[in-house]
């Protein structure tokens, strides 16, 4: 028969393994063309639009997180050259291809706000390792120097060295930690900075190319996401699929007693 202390771990266990069950998978969210027969480029439906020489191509490549991300080409064989911005790109979210049903046109993500957030993140995260390592390394060293008294003093027991074991531990838990965090930060600039679609100047005869993102909206059945440059407008509408994740097995069963 289990005591009331033997109870208590196995409470603890069965009440974690209720609450890991309770998350559920994000839904699946994908776009498709709509409206237009698409060209299949390595597995993505792309869509095309040409005014004055310019030519723009778009396709749904991934989702991530809480956005989607596309791709987008833009080719300048007009005269002039071609400052390309995706400050004046946008989208709008619609319940049907009807415009009534669309809600307020919004400006995709700004790659240069996103990397001057990282940049900031990254420095508070540098300042707050060197912080967080100094007191820890201090917490070492006052457990170290107690240790050394207690063991001169004839006083040491089963116990002595523990507290030094323990703030080494967490010093060395600390500095990886943050190590993982700078690196996370580092992989968001170096998408953010090389493969997101960035203000470009394109002369007669270029193109350019790069990933443009967008908040989801469950609720948008359509969404429409336009390019403008050079006074030019071109609009993409996209059928927006959006699946339902079931739990997982694990999720769903109770708790074993």
């Amino acid at each position: 028969m289990l005591t009331s202390t033997s109870r208590f771990p196995a409470l603890l266990v069965l009440t974690a393994a209720a609450l890991a069950g309770c998350a559920t998978p994000a839904p699946l969210v994908r776009l498709y063309p709509a409206a237009t027969t698409p060209i299949w480029v390595s597995g993505r439906a792309s869509v095309t639009r040409e005014q004055s020489g310019v030519r723009v191509a778009m396709a749904f490549e991934h989702q991530d997180g809480g956005t989607l991300g596309l791709h987008v080409e833009v080719e300048n064989d007009s005269p002039a050259n071609l400052d390309v911005d995706p400050h004046e790109f946008t989208f709008t979210p619609c319940g049907s291809m009807n415009i009534a049903t669309c809600g307020l046109t919004q400006r995709v993500i700004d790659p240069e706000q996103v990397l001057a957030a990282l940049d900031e993140r990254q420095s508070r995260e540098r300042a707050d390792a060197v912080n967080s390592q100094a007191l820890l390394g201090t917490l070492v060293i006052l457990n170290a120097v107690a240790d050394t008294a207690t063991i001169a003093t004839g006083h040491a027991n089963a116990h002595t060295g523990e507290g030094t074991m323990v703030a080494a531990s967490m010093a060395e838990a600390d500095a990886a930690n943050r190590q993982s965090g700078l690196a996370s930060i580092g992989a968001q600039q170096s998408v953010w900075s090389n493969e997101a679609f960035r203000r470009t100047t394109l002369f007669q005869g270029r193109g350019a190319a790069g990933r443009i993102y967008i908040p989801i909206d469950l609720n948008a059945q359509i969404v429409w996401v336009h390019v403008r440059t050079a006074g030019l407008d071109f609009s993409f509408p996209f059928r927006q699929d959006v699946t339902q994740l079931a739990p997982t097995s694990s999720a769903a069963a109770p708790p074993r007693r």
